[in-house]
């Protein structure tokens, strides 16, 4: 079982009703491919928050936070993670959003790990189930400070490497392997074969991702061993066959592990940042097709679910618009980083 949560998706259906009722409400506030063309529209970033002020919850959070990138950013991390901790706090359903909690724990030890390697200053805190101050601590070496064994395992592991390496990019790759060892302990203890199925799509696209990435990068293959973690969904040798690869191997990888999908249609691999770009958000939306036929499920865990991710997509894709209407950038170029909507 994980240790971060001893049993996930309960498949009690009878403990959603209420949450499930909550969600209803919640999910008003979700975008929807109407709002999302006209903020596409919006000639600049004042007129594209006069358009998302239609999205109750979402209208409040805007409206509060200084129009500049870095306040909307902080802004919109506090909403998607106080709804979340809505959930959290309902004891028999919070494993449902123990993933999406460790997103933002990792994230955040990533970057204490950084901040306290280069000596920069920790002056700005972000969402975490853990304080920041017993982070710093622990790595400083003082161990009797309370963190969840998941993690000071992870700290001390990365820290190790890096001394080996001396390489930032290892801490990275350590924090993503811990992340991803968890993501599947989770479905491994997951009674929804949905949520499961989901967990497991979502491992399998993480290392892709990493690969096509270390490829563009060309990094070298021993330093992106490390982000591996031996396991029965997808292989090492052919993971390293796209880093070092001949293009061709990225398209007949992919297609062996059934994902012909995610390939943008009738366009030849290349190894450049616009391809791989087009790839990883082909793999969210395939994340949000899968669950989406599941939302008007009455009891059970996969609405729950799938309101989470596509809050925390909405988060994603108010971003890209915003930050794309501050910076004056395009109304194509902003088009082409979109994710799909949950509501069609």
């Amino acid at each position: 079982m994980t240790t971060i949560q001893n049993k996930s998706c309960p498949g009690n259906a009878t403990a959603y009703t209420y949450i499930i009722g909550r969600i209803r409400a919640l999910e008003r506030g979700l975008l929807n491919n109407r709002l999302l063309e006209n903020a596409l529209k919006a000639e600049d970033l004042e007129q594209a928050l006069r358009v998302l002020s239609e999205l109750p919850y979402i209208n409040e959070v805007l409206q509060n936070a200084a129009k500049k990138p870095s306040s909307i950013d902080r802004a919109l991390t506090e909403h998607f993670w106080n709804t979340l901790h809505e959930i959290l706090k309902v004891q028999t359903i919070a494993p449902i959003g123990i993933f999406f909690q460790m997103i933002y724990d990792f994230n955040n030890l990533k970057l204490i790990l950084k901040r306290h390697l280069t000596k920069s200053p920790n002056d700005t805190e972000y969402p975490a189930s853990f304080e920041w101050k017993r982070v710093l601590r622990f790595i400083t070496g003082e161990r009797n400070e309370y963190l969840n064994d998941v993690y000071r395992k992870a700290i001390d592991t990365a820290l190790n490497e890096y001394e080996n390496v001396r390489n930032a990019q290892v801490i990275e790759n350590i924090m993503d392997r811990a992340f991803l060892v968890e993501v599947i302990s989770l479905a491994n203890n997951c009674e929804s074969k949905v949520i499961k199925n989901w967990l497991i799509a979502y491992f399998m696209f993480a290392y892709l991702r990493s690969a096509l990435r270390a490829k563009f990068q060309q990094t070298k293959i021993d330093l992106f061993r490390s982000i591996y973690w031996e396991n029965p969904y997808i292989r090492f040798e052919d993971l390293a066959e796209i880093v070092t690869g001949a293009d061709e191997k990225v398209e007949e990888t992919i297609n062996y592990y059934g994902f012909r999908e995610l390939l943008p249609h009738d366009i030849e691999y290349k190894n450049d940042p616009r391809f791989l770009s087009e790839m990883e958000k082909n793999m969210d939306n395939y994340l949000m097709k899968f669950l989406r036929p599941y939302r008007i499920q009455a009891f059970g865990p996969e609405p729950v679910f799938g309101f989470l991710y596509a809050k925390f997509t909405d988060v994603r894709n108010l971003r890209i618009i915003l930050h794309g209407k501050y910076f004056l950038i395009s109304e194509n170029e902003i088009k082409r980083k979109l994710r799909e909507c949950y509501y069609e």
